[in-house]
């Protein structure tokens, strides 16, 4: 299998584990973290051993976000080990701050980042194995095909040969839209709002009141304003966007000219690796003015 040297990660972004030969392996010190459940508060197992095609939602270890929840972390440097009946697999996880970096020079593995709906957008980091000399069965290349992307509920299922879009050209920081028009979110990792109040359809016909986006499940949503009847408050509102550990911010600003009839989304600032504002489709749905951020 062709390796990537080294691949860097936010500590707080989950790894996938993928055995492609679906071989009984023994999980060395420290011991595997996967995360179970579809609900808050999670269930976090450890595993020592690992039989399974493939996981999603694995950590060294976890950590307790800013409002009291628990997530998985990658909370030191370690070296991660799979031993199966042939071979043994060692993947290097090195932390520097809020950092880590992913390298493995182990015969039959290796470690990938697919991209999602954009090709310099990623949600995972998957560390793959696969015996030497054997290939990948065909009932684990169609459990790849239906690697589980969980975005909300219920579970979704992405096949991994959908399109990928190009990354914009220019990244656009500022957008004009209707007074009644939606926005959306794309992200890898939860985030959390503060300074205005952020309402969300869901289920059509249906307006709540939401203090974030992810729940566990980040990727793409949309159908967000700002007011319960799907607009905006008269002037302007400033919006500051945080993941879950406030490893990165973004600040931006509804402006509502009245007079125009219009609002215009503004990026006034932002710490995280890329923030921009998108329009795409994913599973015949429309994400329009979409906030792109991640980690």
């Amino acid at each position: 299998m062709k390796k990537n040297a080294q691949v860097p990660r936010n500590a707080q972004i989950p790894f996938t584990i993928i055995n492609w030969s679906n071989q009984r392996l023994v999980v060395g010190s420290p011991a595997l973290c996967r995360r179970l459940g579809l609900n808050e508060p999670f269930e976090y197992l450890k595993a020592e051993e690992f039989t399974d095609t493939f996981s999603i939602h694995c950590s060294i270890d976890t950590r307790q976000n800013d409002h009291g929840q628990t997530y998985s972390y990658n909370t030191s440097s370690q070296e991660l080990i799979f031993k199966s009946p042939h071979t043994v697999y060692r993947f290097n996880l090195n932390k520097f701050g809020n950092q880590v970096i992913y390298s493995t020079s182990s015969p039959g593995a290796r470690i990938s980042t697919p991209p999602f709906i954009f090709d310099d957008f990623s949600m995972l980091i998957q560390l793959e194995m696969l015996e030497p000399g054997t290939e990948a069965s065909q009932k684990t290349d169609k459990a790849n095909r239906q690697l589980e992307h969980l975005i909300g509920h219920p579970v979704i299922q992405h096949p991994s040969n959908d399109p990928v879009h190009p990354a914009p050209k220019e990244k656009a920081s500022q957008v004009v839209i209707g007074t009644t028009d939606k926005f959306s979110f794309l992200s890898n990792v939860n985030l959390y709002f503060s300074g205005g109040d952020v309402y969300q359809e869901s289920p059509p016909g249906q307006m709540n009141k939401v203090d974030r986006h992810g729940r566990g499940f980040p990727g793409p949503g949309t159908d967000f304003y700002l007011t319960p009847d799907k607009g905006y408050p008269p002037g302007v509102t400033t919006l500051t966007i945080k993941d879950g550990f406030s490893e990165a911010t973004a600040v931006v600003k509804f402006d509502h000219d009245t007079s125009r009839k219009q609002v215009t989304i503004t990026i006034e600032s932002f710490t995280s690796k890329l923030c921009d504002i998108r329009d795409f489709e994913y599973l015949d749905r429309s994400f329009p003015n979409a906030i792109c951020m991640a980690l």
